[in-house]
């Protein structure tokens, strides 16, 4: 069963900056240099779309996979801005594949009762955040009653705790290890760390190894394929390759191209005595590992 734990409902410009789409735009380019398996809408299309993720768009790009976790980030402070009632019409609409989580912007005083609401009230069954996109410190103790909130709810959390190409996000909140205090003071709150946390992919392996709740995804790394190979020969060597989760992050790459680039992860090392990622691990990653962290029940 492919399951992508990972993908975005967002376009401009009803949900995205200027400002957000140009520099995103320049990151694109920069992953397309290295790596051929990046969605892009085509030539003919304005730059500025090339990180639109809409309904025919995303429906068109999961066809292959049998479940999609679905959810656009609310982070003002970088210029997205996504209605998390979009976000619930879009699944009930598509409940056979798609399941939604939602986004609260940590800052907003009233964020623990939306997210309740969201969760109660609208079905969603997740909560996305990002503090380098939403401006939040996650080692606050002003937002912990947030993440008590999503452990009481029984639901699990996508962190983007890495790197990001926007301009004004804060790289000092980004690091996978401040993730470790919510990790002790939540333990039964199931977390995932999107892109391995990169550039901080060692400190997600050692974090995820400790904590039996923490997991990551693969999403956006094969772009950069000396970081691939290293990240996931790190996860391998600390034993946490089977907490390693499928994700697209699409509209970065389409499913189909992330497994394609999934399964080049060797070819960096090709002709060399350096060790090999085994390929029975990544068809775990893609097929099975999900099993894990999320149930479709």
């Amino acid at each position: 069963m492919l399951v992508d734990i990972h993908t975005n409902l967002f376009w401009y410009p009803d949900h995205l900056s200027d400002e957000f789409v140009e520099t995103a735009w320049q990151a694109k380019r920069a992953k397309m240099r290295l790596s051929p398996d990046v969605w892009y809408a085509g030539a003919g299309t304005d730059y500025r779309h090339a990180f639109d993720s809409r309904p025919e768009q995303l429906l068109a790009a999961t066809q292959g996979c049998d479940k999609v976790v679905v959810f656009g980030i609310q982070a003002p402070f970088c210029g997205i801005r996504v209605p998390q009632e979009m976000i619930a019409r879009f699944v009930q609409q598509h409940a056979d594949r798609f399941v939604g989580w939602c986004s609260v912007d940590p800052n907003d005083p009233a964020c623990v009762e939306q997210l309740e609401y969201y969760v109660n009230h609208l079905g969603l069954r997740g909560l996305k955040l990002g503090p380098i996109y939403q401006n939040f410190n996650p080692q606050d103790p002003k937002h912990l009653p947030l993440f008590k909130k999503a452990e009481a709810l029984g639901i699990p959390i996508n962190w983007h705790q890495g790197t990001s190409f926007v301009r004004p996000g804060p790289l000092k909140y980004s690091n996978p290890t401040l993730l470790e205090d919510i990790a002790v003071a939540c333990p039964e709150l199931r977390m995932i760390i999107s892109h391995m946390g990169h550039p901080w992919e060692d400190e997600c392996v050692v974090l995820i190894r400790k904590h039996p709740h923490l997991y990551a995804d693969t999403s956006a790394l094969h772009y950069r394929p000396l970081r691939h190979y290293q990240a996931f020969m790190t996860a391998l060597e600390y034993g946490v390759e089977h907490k390693l989760i499928f994700g697209s992050d699409f509209p970065s790459a389409t499913p189909e191209q992330a497994i394609a680039g999934l399964w080049k992860v060797n070819d960096v090392v090709q002709g060399t005595n350096l060790p090999r990622f085994p390929e029975e691990a990544i068809h775990r990653i893609i097929y099975e590992n999900w099993k894990q962290f999320i149930s479709f029940d």
